[in-house]
């Protein structure tokens, strides 16, 4: 995790273990029915041992039993209060393809609508944190460490239901990702694609390269507008189907806001 922890201390400060009592345990999603309520002494001591070794975290809130949290820079279950009315209640029968995973939370919440098979791709060390939540909720995910550039329909299949969220605005060519989405989407199936847009709407339908950093970032390359984003879909192959969760974006050296596009492939 050493790389990784001069970039997201530069923008975000040191995403530390998040105390019980800044989170409401409660309201908390259990990737696991078998969390236990509570943890032995020795036990906790040993998961925050691993969480601490594991910094920095981004994704979160997770719960590993009592009221042990780990708790990253971004609030996903927040997110998922507008991802959740998009996905079925049930993803049985369907295969979910969820890329750039980070430390797993989406693949996870899409494992508790019983799909018949979930891959998650992260590239970057963040797998490590996803493999050791996977050991404690035990999901079945299937992570892989491996980026949207390995994925093949030949070796990995299709997938009824793509997942994409934070990727789009960090890659050099955009274009060829969603290219690439669409090769492992399955005919009829659905692209639920968020990202970071330019906010202003006389850029709608331009992109901005950032050549140097956002906010400390230097992982943002193009910056889509989201008629831009649309555009693209359309140009992949894709039938935009709507849009949903749009929020501000994060503070940086220009305007930006956060939503999905709703997205299928043609039969």
């Amino acid at each position: 995790m050493a790389p990784l922890r001069e970039t997201v201390e530069r923008r975000f400060g040191s995403a530390k273990l998040a105390a019980a009592g800044e989170i409401d345990v409660a309201a908390l999603t259990r990737f696991s029915p078998e969390l236990p309520q509570r943890l032995p002494a020795e036990e906790k001591t040993r998961l925050l041992q691993r969480a601490d070794e594991l910094e920095p975290w981004l994704q979160g809130p997770f719960l590993l039993g009592d009221e042990l949290v780990v708790g990253g820079a971004w609030r996903n279950d927040l997110r998922w209060l507008n991802l959740d009315p998009e996905v079925p209640a049930s993803l049985g029968g369907v295969r979910v393809l969820d890329v750039g995973s980070n430390a797993g939370y989406d693949p996870f919440m899409f494992s508790l609508r019983e799909p018949d098979y979930v891959l998650a791709c992260e590239p970057f060390a963040f797998i490590e944190q996803a493999r050791f939540l996977e050991s404690i909720y035990r999901t079945g995910v299937d992570l892989q460490e491996i980026g949207w550039q390995q994925l093949d329909p030949e070796r990995h299949g299709r997938f009824e239901l793509v997942h994409c969220h934070g990727v789009l605005y960090h890659e050099l060519d955009p274009f060829e990702l969603l290219v690439r989405l669409h090769e492992m989407t399955a005919p009829g199936g659905t692209l639920l694609l968020g990202s970071i847009m330019l906010a202003d709407p006389s850029l709608a339908e331009l992109a901005r390269f950032v050549p140097h950093a956002y906010n400390g970032d230097r992982t943002w390359w193009w910056v889509p507008g989201p008629l831009a984003v649309s555009s693209m879909l359309d140009a992949a192959g894709f039938e935009l189907r709507g849009r949903f969760g749009q929020a501000g974006g994060p503070p940086g050296e220009f305007e930006t806001i956060n939503g999905y596009f709703r997205a299928v492939r043609p039969s």
